[in-house]
């Protein structure tokens, strides 16, 4: 266990298993995906499964081979496999990876990062502080779509100490750099790294190829934290959540990742089929998304009238099948840093509608796509919802493979369908609403980045979390976010795929065990 300004993280990923931060309050499990013992006794008595093949949805045209243009899916699985981070947050809980420990200076302006002794890069290079220095730059330059991650590291003026050691200056303090910067995203690559069309990375599989469909890794056998259990990983890219269960049924798959909460009603008694779930620290915050910038929510009557309207419980029990639980237009629900003050939102129909009428809208437009199970399904539920105020509201269906395709353009759509990572506050305000951020699809704007921005000075860390909590209520109160429900994470394999873990929902395959079918 290493302590790093009053948060533990653990060395070791195998240490010891993840702690079940949702229990308390689904009755789930957030550990891991595996089995009950029954399944692993019967598993045991069959061979072990030389290869599991995997399918996804990919949001993008990427396969997760260039780090610069990860997203959600199918890519960020390949990524996290393939490369190892810094730090990675898992259940809630920050975790050390390729770094050893992590000391700021007093007023937090400048970080020096030791790493971890015996990593290796798959072509059995060591992992050096050089090889850090180099990914920061890379990612926090175009055409990095995590640059903004990076936008308050001063890259040009990163000193390596030694072959384990570097100094990383900031460009003005970041108190919060540990959760808020190198838990986002903090992959690490050779130093010199151009060409990622068979990328090299540190992580516990290594690439071995990949076509248009299907992206082929193998194990590390030489892996810091021991080799994978399962010698080869396929990963595959469906875009329907229907056709990935029923390759799973078909036997044409072994896991499949994001299934609707129809599929999980109806195969939670199929003896063929086992539905993991990842519970509210590993879930998606679902949200109709506001740009505050353009019309006509500016006019914050029309934020609150639309905020009003939802029936939140409604729209969970319909879209979600009670797989998840409402949201209070926050992120981070029953993770560290959440709003104390953040309540249960009530629905008024009424006031609703006295505010729709008093700012002139009769109408309004909703981009959406099912790029998480339940999304478009809420959105046609929410249609109905707005009629109830006199507000007729059209769904604009788009296709789930190009939702995400323009990712500067998200901040050009008044009124989208959108889904977050349920992580801590601090980490998602910084990551998603940050003055260069991609997804600051509400239209964040200069008096919150002020206040962001004096937030992440705060050293104390006490202090920090109060000047968090006053952000995440502003948001609550005035903010373009109708976060209207968390989604947990729902997949389904077949039986004898165990020990699947779970990092921001990204799966990760590294500790698991399969038998043959």
């Amino acid at each position: 266990m290493t302590q790093v300004a009053g948060l533990t993280f653990r060395s070791s990923l195998k240490a010891t298993a993840l702690l079940a931060v949702a229990t308390s309050v689904m009755g789930l499990s957030a550990c891991s995906t595996s089995s009950s013992d029954s399944d692993s006794d019967k598993a045991g008595s069959k061979p072990a499964a030389e290869v599991l093949r995997v399918a996804a949805a990919d949001a993008t045209d990427t396969t997760g081979l260039d780090p610069r243009s990860v997203s959600a899916g199918a890519s960020s699985i390949v990524a996290a496999h393939v490369f190892d981070s810094l730090v990675v947050l898992e259940d809630g809980e920050y975790r050390m990876q390729l770094a050893e420990t992590l000391e700021p200076s007093a007023d937090a302006s400048r970080w020096t990062i030791k790493l971890r002794k015996g990593a290796l890069f798959h072509d059995g290079e060591p992992v050096r502080a050089a090889d850090v220095a180099y990914s920061m730059r890379t990612l926090a330059a175009p055409p990095s779509n995590r640059a903004s991650v990076y936008a308050d590291v001063d890259t040009a003026k990163i000193k390596v100490v030694d072959d384990r050691t570097l100094e990383v200056p900031m460009k003005r303090a970041r108190a919060d750099f540990k959760e808020s910067v190198l838990a986002v995203f903090s992959v690490v690559f050779p130093d010199g790294t151009k060409d990622f069309s068979k990328p090299v990375g540190s992580g516990p599989y290594r690439y071995e190829k990949s076509d248009a469909r299907i992206v082929r890794l193998t194990a590390n056998t030489k892996y810091w934290d021991g080799a994978p259990s399962i010698p080869v990983l396929e990963i595959n890219r469906i875009a329907s959540p229907a056709a990935r269960l029923a390759a799973l049924k078909d036997g044409q798959i072994d896991y499949a990742v994001g299934v609707s909460a129809t599929g999980a009603q109806t195969e939670k008694k199929n003896p063929a089929v086992k539905i993991q779930r990842g519970g509210i620290a590993n879930s998606n915050a679902l949200s109709f998304a506001m740009n505050q910038k353009l019309k006509p929510f500016d006019d914050p009557r029309v934020r609150k009238a639309v905020r009003l309207a939802a029936d939140r419980p409604a729209l969970v029990s319909h879209a979600l099948l009670g797989f998840g639980a409402p949201g209070e237009d926050v992120v981070g629900k029953d993770l560290p840093g959440y709003a104390k003050g953040v309540t249960e939102r009530k629905r008024d129909v009424e006031q609703a509608r006295e505010l729709f009428r008093e700012a002139g809208v009769d109408k309004l437009t909703l981009r959406a796509a099912d790029v998480v199970p339940g999304m478009l399904s809420a959105a046609k539920l929410f249609a109905q919802q707005l009629e109830e105020t006199g507000v007729r509201l059209t769904v604009q269906e788009v296709p789930v493979d190009t939702y995400y395709a323009d990712l500067k353009g998200l901040g050009t759509h008044p009124f989208q369908a959108f889904y977050y990572v349920n992580r801590p506050a601090a980490l998602h305000l910084a990551a998603t609403t940050n003055q260069q951020a991609v997804f600051n699809v509400t239209g964040a704007g200069p008096d919150h980045w002020r206040k962001l921005a004096a937030a992440q000075l705060v050293v104390d860390e006490a202090g920090r979390e109060k000047a968090f909590d006053d952000l995440q209520k502003n948001f609550y109160d005035g903010g373009g976010d109708l976060v209207w429900g968390f989604q947990e994470q729902l997949d389904a394999s077949r039986p004898g795929v165990e020990g699947v873990r779970l990092s921001q929902s990204t799966q990760l395959f590294g500790d698991a065990k399969a038998t043959m079918n």
